[in-house]
């Protein structure tokens, strides 16, 4: 199979220039700069490319693999009325030029750090906020890009940032009736901060569609907007985990994959870049642990900070260091949330340091009993259904966003005593929900718990009777 033929069958553009097959990289997507930038010499026995944004060369196999197509074929190409074959034998180390790019540290000059919270935020370096939700992760991220827009000093370090812009990403809060009452009622300078509404490109029929910014393909993108906002000096990901267009967020791998090229950004730029995620329900574990998913996001940015309920005072909450690789800080803030005359939820800060370790605030008071997983779903379920039901597979599926799995959720329902009940018919779906007499189920339902014998109570499939043509068929329900 000739290489055009390739990408012709699988629709991608390319063109020949100066002996050269270019098209779009397969792998960063630079498809967003529009440039052709991996490049293909057509008169070598090879298909090995070079992406000059990746910088990186990519073999025949690599290529092939990207499209689907079984690294093992042999392929053919037709040069001069000759045939030549393409295996493992003629693509071989000896036709590939690689050498080891070294700098000595005597060449390299130091410089200090740039922060944007003295020992807390860093420019040029990726920063998260860990937390339960509604404990005020996203009203912090407001309150530090209206201290960026207007200069604003920090709480208790009272250091000034150099005034910017900055660009927000939320996937969770609505821009007109949230985020945007919230900035004006801390006095934020709003003409100096900005949103990513959406991606826009070209489909194959030509045709201009918008959709949601992805860390997997839109980084280009992103770096385009930073050349036009020269004076960026903020970006936030809210959460991270709405931005990994399928990236398996539990894949060391993947994840380091994915937040290497926003490393570099950041650096790039100098803009310092917070993410946004939630704990796990690993209550047992390191704190360092106990953010979702892949160890990778935590180990990948610079410092860490999480949000926690004070145990001793229910209307305080807690902003503690989890990670800190580039300070020596210890000392973690304080904050309540209370409500601006607009009516929108604004942060205020403490003004003593909190000097208690995160392991000591994220300890509960001690039991009498052991709290299991199972004890740790129910309140997941109770807190989730609380307003109402919700279709089967979406409880399972932010119960998997949590760290809790579908057999212990399950388990959860059965000690609750929710009966799934099924609705409609041809598509038939089925929701969670308590009922008016089930409420206080648990406290009648035996203390043992384990796998359920009968599916049916879960809404699971059942041994269809003669007279019942109503049993579930759905495995997700």
């Amino acid at each position: 199979m000739k290489l055009e033929e390739l990408l012709v069958k699988n629709k991608i553009e390319f063109k020949e220039i100066d002996g050269y097959l270019a098209t779009y990289c397969l792998f960063c997507n630079s498809s967003r700069s529009g440039n052709l930038v991996l490049a293909f010499n057509i008169d070598k026995e090879t298909w090995n490319g070079h992406c000059s944004i990746c910088d990186r060369d990519y073999t025949w196999k690599e290529i092939a693999r990207e499209l689907d197509i079984n690294p093992n074929e042999v392929f053919v190409e037709e040069k001069s009325q000759k045939e030549v074959k393409w295996n493992d034998k003629k693509i071989s180390n000896k036709n590939k030029k690689s050498k080891a790019i070294t700098r000595c540290f005597a060449d390299i000059k130091s410089v200090p750090i740039d922060w944007l919270w003295k020992d807390r935020i860093a420019f040029g370096k990726l920063t998260m906020f860990v937390g339960d939700p509604n404990l005020g992760k996203s009203l912090i991220t407001c309150d530090c890009a209206t201290r960026v827009s207007k200069g604003f000093p920090f709480p208790l370090d009272n250091c000034n940032p150099p005034i910017g812009d900055v660009i927000f990403l939320s996937a969770e809060d609505d821009l007109a009736d949230t985020i945007k009452p919230r900035l004006e009622a801390m006095e934020a300078d709003c003409t100096r901060i900005h949103t990513i509404r959406a991606i826009q490109e070209e489909n194959a029929e030509g045709e201009l569609i918008e959709c949601i910014f992805s860390l997997k393909r839109d980084i280009v993108a992103l770096e385009e907007l930073l050349i036009n906002f020269s004076n960026c000096r903020l970006i936030i990901i809210d959460p991270i985990s709405a931005y990994l267009d399928g990236t398996d967020s539990n894949k060391n791998s993947d994840i380091r994959g994915l937040l290497a090229p926003l490393t570099k950004l950041a650096e790039k730029f100098k803009v310092a870049i917070i993410l946004i995620s939630h704990l796990n329900k690993n209550s047992g574990e390191n704190a360092l642990y106990r953010t979702t998913g892949s160890l990778a996001f935590i180990a990948t940015v610079r410092t860490a900070h999480i949000v926690i309920k004070d145990k001793n005072n229910p209307e305080r909450i807690l902003f503690m260091p989890l990670k800190n690789n580039i300070s020596k800080v210890k000392t973690g803030l304080a904050y309540s949330i209370i409500t601006a005359e607009n009516g929108a939820p604004i942060i205020a800060w403490g003004d003593e340091p909190i000097t208690i370790t995160v392991d000591e605030a994220l300890t509960l008071p001690e039991s009498k009993e052991k709290r299991t997983a199972t004890d740790e779903a129910v309140d997941f379920l109770r807190d989730l259904l609380a307003d109402g039901s919700i279709k089967a597979n979406e409880v399972i599926e932010q119960g998997k966003q949590v760290g809790i799995n579908e057999r212990v959720l399950r388990q959860a329902c059965k000690k609750l005593n929710i009966k799934p009940k099924k609705i409609g018919f041809k598509p038939a779906y089925w929701v969670w929900g308590f009922s008016e007499d089930t409420q206080d189920a648990e406290d009648t339902y035996p203390q043992k718990d384990g796998i359920f014998s009968k599916p049916e109570d879960l809404g699971g499939v059942s041994t269809p009777k003669p007279e019942d043509s109503q049993d579930c068929e759905d495995t997700n329900c």
